[in-house]
């Protein structure tokens, strides 16, 4: 475990001897490289700035900044995440000791920190000999005027979520105090142009914008993981909060993301980042409470919601106010036309949100660096990708009961959840995991059908997430002489044709190429395939299936019925794309309301000699 001691500000009366081999930082003076500033802030709120305020903006400042000049070990993980993990010492300088030497507030302060980044934090606070006057260094732009009495703070990125928040807020008649926290001028410019827009829409009187700059002066960040910024957002909308004397604040963040299980197996400790996690929200309380003698409270709407009902929301309100939200973290590459990435994790979620949405025509998919599904990977990070898909994929394939042991990390909100049982969480996350996974593999599957004669032929990049999801290497492909005259061939043939065979002796349902079901998939088909069978033959239309019938049939519980239509279905239509480039306009196993189930009138019987043929 890498070791770190910071000593902070200037005004410390006797360093400790360790400290010759110590980083400093520090918020003013002569040695100043951490940059703390409040913009248009009025002056009646700064006369309601007490100095254990103003310590902790100077504390979270320094957190935050520490965290970018302090390495972690190797991306390899030795030792199960080790070498990942970090010890960071602080000597912080402040204005009101004896609060800040409190074994309850260090103690809750290092608790919080340690979850919300795992790293093993210690503190030492010492009695600053800065003036209290120092604290009008941070606040420019102020402005006059009488103080902003709202109804709520809300913590404001100009991303979806919190932009959805913020107007369904507004609608509701709420004044709000927004609070932006930005490190790059692009990233501020976003948040005001929102923030100016909902002005013009009606909102004028209901808002207030507080834009927030914290940053490292003079030195690039070593560390690209910023875990502990939420610490240092929500530190931010605390002080502002007690300004306007409300005890609380808002982060809207949707379910996913706030609990942000591992994508994937490599994914440990601050790699999966704890940003609004349940037990990080309530440890944030904790803190706050114990420092100021109150009690504080953090609300998180949206944990319940996945982001593409959030995107539903904010449709429901102003739909064209989507495409000027932003949700990608390299601002560095934004132009005016592009403003995401389309390969960070942010840029991903964003995109399947809005397609699973319905939401597309709301924005426009060239604003996207490299386009979601059928833009080209080869020179990007493909992992943020591939594990996205596949963590939708295992929950979408995943069995209730089988949730917390393949994802333990969810136990650490079991407790977490105000109000709620452990029980209770677990079936929430559950839901909201399944309704996520119900999202992705649907815009999966939309995608497959649209671009069916393209994967077929291979005509998307070998570096395109669709091809890298359905396997490309399993459909054979030409060489490059005969390529053109095989496409041309192919599109004169006739649509293709699914043909399959019940094999009775053997208890599977065979398709052309590699195709099988068994087991319960096998009984499933069978039965379905009496009706379809006879239909076919006196040359009718396929009837469909009652669901209570054909759950009685196959001695099983609806809801288990469905879960296995599900599975089935999913199966076997990502495959036959990549087998035989047949796409079913209605699925593999069609459903109507009301009707029942049967098996697509598209699909051929023959024998299973002449499949195999």
């Amino acid at each position: 475990m890498k070791e770190y001691l910071f000593v902070c500000g200037s005004g410390i009366k006797a360093e400790p001897a360790s400290s010759r081999n110590a980083r400093h930082l520090d918020v003013a003076g002569p040695r100043q490289n951490v940059k703390l500033r409040l913009a248009d802030v009025s002056r009646p709120l700064l006369s309601n700035l007490p100095d254990l305020l103003v310590d902790l903006l100077e504390l979270a400042s320094y957190v935050y900044c520490a965290d970018q000049r302090a390495g972690r070990g190797s991306d390899t993980l030795p030792g199960a995440g080790a070498a990942w993990r970090r010890h960071l010492r602080f000597v912080v300088p402040v204005r009101c000791p004896e609060v800040w030497s409190s074994a309850d507030v260090r103690g809750s302060l290092e608790d919080v920190l340690g979850f919300l980044s795992d790293d093993h934090y210690q503190f030492e606070f010492v009695e600053s000999q800065a003036p209290p006057e120092q604290k009008q260094l941070y606040f420019a732009n102020l402005t006059a005027g009488d103080a902003f009495s709202p109804d709520d703070v809300v913590l404001f990125s100009g991303g979806i979520d919190s932009l959805a928040g913020t107007v369904d807020s507004l609608a509701s008649g709420k004044r709000l105090l927004l609070v932006g926290h930005h490190s790059a001028p692009k990233v501020v410019n976003i948040q005001t142009e929102l923030v100016r827009e909902l002005r013009n829409r009606g909102y004028r009187r209901q808002l207030f914008h507080v834009t927030v700059n914290v940053t490292n002066l003079g030195a690039g960040p070593i560390e690209p993981t910023q875990r502990t910024r939420s610490f240092l957002f929500a530190s931010l909308a605390l002080v502002l909060a007690r300004m306007v004397g409300r005890d609380g604040f808002t982060f809207y963040e949707n379910g996913i993301v706030s609990l942000n299980l591992p994508l994937s197996g490599d994914v440990l400790g601050a790699r999966a980042t704890r940003t609004t996690h349940p037990r990080v929200v309530r440890g944030f309380e904790i803190f706050f409470s114990q420092l100021l003698q109150r009690q504080i409270s953090i609300e998180t709407p949206f944990l319940w919601l996945t982001k593409k009902e959030i995107v539903e929301r904010l449709l429901s309100h102003h739909a064209d106010l989507l495409p000027m939200s932003v949700s990608c973290v390299h601002p560095i590459s934004w132009t005016k036309e592009i403003r995401h990435c389309g390969t960070c994790s942010q840029c991903i979620d964003r995109r399947f949100a809005v397609l699973a949405a319905g939401a597309e025509q709301h924005e426009d998919e060239n604003g996207y660096r490299v386009d979601l599904l059928t833009g080209d990977r080869s020179h990007e990070d493909l992992d943020p990708a591939i594990a996205y898909v596949k963590f939708a994929r295992t929950i979408a394939n995943m069995e209730s009961t089988r949730f917390q042991t393949e994802f333990p990390h969810v136990s650490a909100a079991l407790h977490s959840v105000p109000g709620m049982r452990a029980s209770e969480v677990l079936e929430h996350a559950w839901a909201l995991h399944r309704r996520h996974a119900e999202g992705v593999t649907t815009v999966l599957s939309d995608a497959t059908k649209q671009y069916s004669g393209d994967l077929v032929r291979g005509r998307l990049a070998a570096g395109s997430l669709l091809s890298l999801c359905f396997a490309r290497d399993r459909v054979e492909t030409v060489g490059p002489d005969t390529t053109s005259e095989m496409a041309a061939f192919i599109d004169r043939l006739a649509k293709p044709v699914c043909d399959f065979a019940v094999d009775e002796v053997g208890q599977r349902i065979c398709f052309r190429g590699n195709l099988i079901l068994n087991g319960s998939g096998y009984q499933l088909v069978r039965e379905l395939v009496i009706n379809h069978r006879n239909a076919k033959r006196r040359n009718e239309d396929v009837p469909y299936y009652w669901t209570s019938d054909l759950a009685q049939a196959l001695d099983m519980e609806e809801p288990a019925l469905r879960k296995l239509l599900g599975r089935i279905r999913q199966k076997v239509e990502s495959q036959l794309i990549v087998d035989q480039g047949v796409v079913l306009p209605n699925g593999f196993i069609e459903n109507m309301k009301s009707k029942g189930y049967r098996l697509s009138p598209e699909l051929r019987e023959v024998s299973l000699a002449d499949l195999q043929a």
